[in-house]
This record gives C-alpha cells, structure tokens and sequence, in this order.
C-alpha cells in the first residue's frame, strides 16, 4: 500500500561518474538544468519513470494532484503514484495495466487518455493522461514521461451537458406537438415521434429537405412546392414565420390540416446555422369550424322558419285567445279567477257568478280571503295556499267556502302559479268547482257505513251466540246416539248404521261451529297488541301435538324466532293450525319432517304486496316433506271451506287455512304458500318488524 512521506527536495544530483546531473534519478545533462527547471514549473503535472517503471521524477503539481508525496524509493511504487486509478467506466486499474505500463512495454504513446484516479482520502478527480516513452541513443526504451492535468470540472460540465441534451430529447419526444429542426440549407437533424405521427413516414435525416410530409399544400388546397414551404421561407430569409395553415398528405392519402411556426437558430456571431419547425396539427379544429357554419347556416334557416311558425301561431294565439276568455266567461260550472301575486281578483267569469253570488262589478279588486270562513281567515289558510303554489307551482284543496249571502258551499279548488320569462311569479289561476252534493253524498256515505258496521258488530254477536248455543244440542244428539248405538239392545243393521251416520254428521257439525268460532273470535277487533315471544308460542304448540309426533316419529326443527306484537291467541291459533296441517299432512312412506325458520326481508323487496311500505319483515317459514299439492291451488287453499282432499282420507271442515289468513291479515301482514305434489309445502307469514 502507498504510504505518503515527505521526501527532502534535492532535485539535481551530480553523478559522481559522468558529471552529468540527475533530476531525481533521470538523467539530464549538466547544461540541461534549464529544462529540468521548466518541467518542474509547468501548469500540468509531470512524472517520469526509468524503463523498470520505477518512478524517477515528478513535479510539485503532481503531488497535489495525487494528494500526497510518493516514497520513490519504495521498490513496490511502479508506473504510477496513483493511490487507485479506475477506468471511466469505473473498472479498478492495476499499476502494471495502467497506460504508463502500457508505454514502457510497448512504446506506445497516449493522448488525452482519460481515467479516474481516487487519493487516500477518498477523493476522486477525472485525469486527462498524456504519455510518451524516452529512447536512448540506441532507440531502446529507457523510460516515459506522463503529463497530466485534473479535468473534473470539464467531465461534469460534459456530462451536464450530456444529461440537458437527454432530458431535451425527452422533453421533444413528449411533446405531443410535432418538433424538428433543420441545418442551414435544410436537411432535416432532428425530429420527434409525434412529427412521426403526423407525416405518416419517418424521413432520413440529412436528406429529406425542409420538411417530412409526403406532400403539401396551400390552405386553399393548391400544391405547394417545398422550396416555397414555411420552414423554407424561414431559412431563406431568416425569420419566423407565423399566421401561416398548410395541408399536408400522408402516403396513404390522408390529409391534416397543420399550422407550422418555424424559427431561425443563429450562432454567437449571428449567422444562420439552421430553424425549429413546430407542426401544430389543427385538423379537429378545422373540421369544427366547418362544423360551427354549417350549425350556424342550418340555425340560421331553422331560426327563419322559426320566426315565420312563431308569427303565424301569435296570429292564431290572438284568435284563440279571444276564444278562450270568451269561453271562460261562458263557463257556469267553474269559477275561473286571475289573481295578482298579492292574490287581488282580476276578473270574473258567470260560473264564479254563479257559485259564489257576486257580480264582476262587486268583486274585482278584491283579495279572495273574502270567500273563507273566519276561522280559515284567522288559521291564514288562504295565504298558506299561495306560497304552496309559490313553492310547489300549484295548491290543491278542498273545504267550506262561504258565498255573498253567508250560505257555506264545499269546494274544490286549484291555484296554478303564473310565470314571466324569467321565471318569476306574476299571479295565480284559480279555478273554484262546488262539489257540495258529493260532500253531502259521502258524508251520508259515512254515517250508513258506521251504521253498518254497528249492524255488523251486533250481527257477528248474534251469530257468535247463536253458535255457541247450538253446540249444547249437537252435544245431546252426539251423547244419545251414542248411548242407543252402545246400549245392550239388539237392533237392526240399518238402524245401527243410521245411528253412526248421525253421531258422524253432529260431529262434523260441532267442528264446523268450532271453527266458525274461531273464525269468528279472530274477526272482531277485541284484543290489543302485545309483545309475544313465538319461540315459546311454538313450543306450547308443540306440546299439543307431542302425542302425534311420536306416533309417526316425525322431527321437528325449529330456529330462532323473533319477538313480535300482536294478539297472542290469535297467532297461538295460527302456529297450531299450520304446524298440526303438516303433521295431517304427511306422507305415508315418508317420515314426516318439519322446519320452522325465520329471516328478515327488507321492505324494498315486499312491493310486488305492499307498493307503499316502509317497514321491513320477518319471513317465517314452515316446510314439510308432505303430500304437497299442485301449485295452482296456492290461493284456493286460504278460501273458506276449500279442500284439496277428501274427508275420507283427511277428516277437516275446510275453513283451517282461512283463519290462519284472517289472522295475518289482522297483523298487517300476509300469508303465501307454495308446494309440489308428493313433494311437501311451504307456508311463509310475512309479519311487520315494527
């Protein structure tokens, strides 16, 4: 390794042989002191070494190039007092591969041979190497001088350059304008992709002249020699040329229109050394100012036939509305009044005549408050109404108004909002219908339906006794026919089959009252809403039917239910029937298997039943593997003794379902089933979440 130690300056020796002097350790005659002199003294630092590559010489300004004083007499220091020398490209340099090696092997020269030579501090600097071998007086090599100089601040300037030049080639080819340049007698240097683009052809640099374009022309379409182009203008007489739009052609036929804006470079002395040519392709704004006449043309004749059909419809608008306010005048059935925007009444037609009792004479002038009652004055009703047709452009209602004699008559109004061009409100039509004979109608309408209803009420009390009175009797025939079929008598085989056919029919009766009553009791509204647990409803239920579900084996799965408000023995009535019609129900070959499941529904997917909910649902469904039935009976099967099968086979009265329809009705919800034949059912109970 290179160690720095200051030797003592003694640049001149006297050979104790010859009496030549020695310049340390290279011989220079004794007459050549001069010369030894200027070596040391010039602006460039200098080193020589003997033919062995030992270094004899060097000079102050290589020792502070190197960054320290070389031991010469170090037997390890040869070619070069570099403390590392690299390649430009960065690759490590040994001594011995180093161009001073190089020359003293081969009697090569170097010129302006470039390195990078690092001191022992660390610090780098780019070294412009000149090197020449000695011969001696029988042309043997006998050693090289290096003269060297520190050329860092012209690498960093080059390779300044070397980076502006590449980002101003990036920054030409991501113009997306077409750019290139010319020498001074034309010949394209240079040019961007997008100019590419815009030709159509890639020219050859420094033979297409002028310009790239495959051909060009005047704007007026005429052809255009290039001598004549822009860029030719431009380099010819030196100056920029703007204001100017060419065609140009492409190979293929294509054409675009182009405004070029080329512009002379000179040099430092002002000569002309070549021009910038930049294309600006215009083709789309062309074809939109083309586009604008033509719109403009058309608009224009529309704008004529427009004011001639605007001219003949004011024309007829004049006749018509002599018509019109000739035909309001004439209407009796309707008040038609124009109010200002202060609702004042500005005319009158016979039907407010008529309707109201006033003449025209009486009431033009005056507010339309005049027509409500005071306690519609005093609620400021009729103001409420103008800033409804204010803010909604019309105002619709219906009520008492009072007439000139103080008689009240109901009617039906409508207050339209007038507007001027500008939008704004300028008045208001009223138009007044006395629609008291349909308000006296459905007032009567009421009172015969609350009537009714009360009718209905006694009516439903009645049959829900008499019912229950007559099941006491039904019990009797039931208890006597029973006792004479069961008591010790001998009687005749017809007899006997009589007796069973009337316990059977007073059987069925009982159940049919039974349900009627059931049916009956889920009709009235007399219970109240509560929160109810259907977790525990079911189970109650399913205590009901323990002894027919272990009778067929029969699994019942249920999931967790939500908690509801209704009417508890109502929906324990409904969980019964469905849950027992499954049971009922099912397949003589197959176990039967039942499912109770909930999910909730949001209300946007219940339209196709409830168009105007809000709300959302709970989706309860209860699915068996039954003897299903066909799925156009889906309907049928919720109507009042409706069976799909015979009694035979399934004892029922037919009137099951139907409750349970009535009884998600009474819960604002609903019931819908669908099933397969042999397959199973399934009933889903939409019930309101709130």
């Amino acid at each position: 390794m290179v160690t720095e130690k200051q030797l003592p300056q003694k640049p001149f020796i006297k050979d104790e042989y010859t009496g030549d002097q020695l310049l340390n350790g290279v011989f220079f005659p004794h007459n050549d002191k001069l010369y030894g002199q200027l070596l040391k003294n010039l602006p460039m630092a200098v080193y020589t070494c003997n033919k062995e590559g030992r270094i004899t010489y060097y000079n102050d300004l290589a020792v502070k190039l190197w960054g320290y004083t070389p031991d010469i007499h170090n037997d390890t220091l040869k070619f070069c007092a570099c403390f590392k020398v690299f390649l430009p490209d960065g690759t490590f340099l040994p001594p011995a591969k180093t161009p001073m090696a190089v020359a003293l092997q081969t009697g090569q020269s170097f010129r302006n041979t470039t390195a990078i030579v690092e001191r022992p501090d660390g610090s780098t600097f780019y070294a412009s190497v000149n090197i020449d071998p000695l011969f001696d007086e029988q042309n043997n090599i006998s050693g090289a001088i290096n003269i060297f100089q520190d050329i860092t601040d012209y690498k960093l300037t080059e390779t300044a350059l070397r980076e502006s030049e590449a980002k101003y080639q990036q920054l030409v080819q991501a113009l997306p304008a077409a750019l290139y340049s010319t020498d001074a007698q034309g010949c394209i240097t240079s040019f961007n992709e997008a100019a590419v683009t815009l030709w159509g052809r890639r020219p050859v640099i420094g033979r297409d002249v002028w310009c790239g374009s495959w051909k060009i022309y005047a704007e007026d379409g005429s052809p255009l020699p290039l001598d004549t182009c822009p860029m030719a203008i431009t380099l010819k007489e030196g100056r920029a040329v703007r204001g100017v739009q060419i065609i140009i052609e492409r190979e293929d036929g294509t054409r675009r229109y182009v405004a070029p804006h080329p512009t002379p470079v000179f040099n430092s002395k002002g000569k002309i050394t070549g021009a910038v040519n930049m294309l600006i392709d215009i083709t789309e704004l062309k074809q939109s100012e083309q586009a604008l006449l033509e719109s403009e043309k058309t608009l224009q004749k529309k704008v004529e036939e427009r004011t001639a059909e605007i001219k003949k419809k004011n024309e007829e608008l004049t006749i018509s509305e002599e018509k019109y306010h000739k035909m309001i005048e004439e209407v009796e059935d309707y008040a038609v009044l124009l109010l200002d925007k202060e609702g004042i009444i500005q005319n009158w037609n016979k039907g407010a005549e008529k309707i109201k009792g006033y003449k025209e004479q009486e009431i033009v002038g005056k507010n339309f408050r005049i027509f409500y009652r005071p306690e519609d004055q005093e609620k400021k009703l009729p103001e409420q109404l103008i800033n409804e047709a204010i803010t909604n452009g019309k105002a619709i209602h219906e009520g008492w108004r009072v007439r000139k004699n103080g008689a009240t008559f109901w009617g039906s109004i409508v207050i339209t909002a007038l507007h001027n061009d500008f939008n704004e409100v300028i008045g208001f039509s009223k138009v007044t219908r006395d629609l008291t004979e349909r308000k006296n109608a459905e007032d009567k309408i009421k009172q015969y339906a609350s009537e009714l209803e009360f009718q209905n009420k006694e009516l439903q009390q009645f049959a829900y006794a008499a019912a229950h009175d007559m099941k006491e009797p039904l019990r009797k025939i039931q208890f006597y026919n029973t006792f004479l079929l069961d008591a010790e008598m001998q009687l005749p085989d017809k007899e006997r089959n009589y007796l069973k056919r009337s316990i059977a029919a007073a059987s069925r009766m009982q159940h049919l009252i039974d349900d009627l009553l059931t049916y009956s009791k889920n009709t009235g509204e007399t219970d109240k809403f509560e929160p109810i647990d259907l977790n525990k409803i079911v189970a109650d239920i399913l205590v009901l039917h323990n002894d027919i579900i272990e009778e067929t084996g029969a699994a019942v799965e249920i999931a967790p239910l939500p908690d509801v408000m209704g009417i508890p023995f109502q929906l324990a009535q409904l969980f019964d029937n469905l849950v027992g019609n499954a049971l009922k129900y099912h397949h003589p070959q197959r176990v039967p298997h039942i499912t109770i499941s909930c999910e909730k529904v949001n209300g946007t997917d219940m339209r196709e039943y409830y168009p105007d909910t809000k709300n959302d649902f709970y989706r309860i469904s209860i699915t068996d593997n039954g003897i299903g039935f066909e799925q156009e009976y889906s309907n049928k099967i919720f109507e009042m003794f409706q069976r799909l099968h015979g009694r035979e086979d399934y004892p029922g009265t037919g009137i099951g379902l139907a409750i349970c329809k009535k009884i998600v009705q009474n819960h604002h919800g609903f019931i819908h089933a669908t099933g397969e034949f042999n397959q199973g059912a399934r009933f889903n109970i939409y019930l309101p979440c709130d």
